[in-house]
């Protein structure tokens, strides 16, 4: 059997439930992954609230976890990967909050030893995310990135991905975060209505080229009053979303597998919040989607 977390109907936290379901052998090109980690996602609880409903229909009993890593423990026929291999990656049955899930291996690439459990399981979806919007608004050296949110799980990415692309970056969050974007070589900002940050941006930098929003704002009255064209503009919870629940266009391996080697090398850091077993899902989703300390929430199963 496997202990899988699952909801039958809409809802807060406390409809997510832990229920023991025959395992599943994997079939050909699959393996079997004994969880160690598994990020909990903002798009994971608006799915179970039903705000995705209508873009992403479910069936109940639905399972839940996007991304998690793990031991390989079974392989099926024509899998690269052996029992023992230690790997990152995601469920595209959105399963990975359980014991044991089964994936296709192209799901999966190799966690560099360097990398701890927990941010290995908390680095697919935000992540691919932040790395999506860095690129499709060509960020590059010398730019100057306006990120709003700069201290969500995606904006915390983001904001490091932009660095590496030699780009000067604004970050907007709370006070309290503002120490750790100095401390990764962003200027800071708090939240004020577009007009307001605008100015306050404006004096800050002299210009902004990117806006990377995270927070569903405002963004095209922001572009409009900084003058950014909206090609270089993007709002993270759209594609985040579609990453998750979409279910079409070329999954990441390439990406997650950059993404964690620069983990490994120190370039590219993930706070991680809180860690709770998989019995304690319901407190995991509650803390998780109330204010907490920066970082990620994950599962531990």
């Amino acid at each position: 059997m496997n202990r899988v977390v699952r909801f039958e109907r809409w809802g807060g936290p406390d409809v997510l439930e832990v229920v023991d379901v025959p395992a599943r052998e994997p079939g050909r090109g699959e393996v079997s992954v004994t969880v160690r980690a598994a990020g909990i996602t903002a798009g994971e609880s608006a799915a179970r609230e039903g705000a995705l409903a209508q873009l992403y229909p479910m069936a109940f009993p639905t399972a839940t976890g996007s991304e998690f890593a793990g031991v390989v423990t079974a392989t099926g026929p024509g899998a690269r990967f052996g029992v023992g291999d230690e790997v990152l990656g995601w469920s595209p049955e959105h399963a990975g909050h359980a014991e044991t899930v089964v994936v296709p291996e192209t799901a999966l690439v190799v966690k560099p030893e360097a990398v701890s459990w927990e941010v290995a399981g908390a680095l697919y979806v935000a992540g691919v995310t932040a790395w999506t919007c860095v690129e499709s608004t060509k960020v590059r050296d010398g730019d100057v990135v306006l990120v709003v949110g700069a201290a969500s799980d995606v904006g915390t990415l983001a904001v490091q991905l932009a660095r590496l692309c030699g780009a000067a970056v604004v970050g907007v969050a709370d006070p309290v975060h503002h120490d750790w974007l100095h401390a990764h070589g962003a200027d800071a900002v708090a939240p004020a209505d577009a007009g307001a940050l605008a100015r306050v941006v404006h004096e800050r930098a002299g210009r902004v080229d990117v806006i990377l929003d995270t927070t569903g704002a405002d963004v095209e009255h922001l572009a409009e009053a900084l003058g950014v064209p909206a090609q270089r503009c993007v709002a993270t919870l759209p594609l985040e979303a579609d990453l998750e629940f979409g279910g079409g266009g070329p999954q990441r391996a390439d990406v997650l597998a950059e993404l964690v080697d620069l983990v490994a090398g120190d370039r590219l850091h993930v706070p991680i919040a809180g860690v709770f077993p998989l019995a304690d899902v319901v407190e995991a989703f509650a803390t998780a989607e109330r204010p907490h300390r920066q970082g990620r929430i994950v599962l531990l199963p």
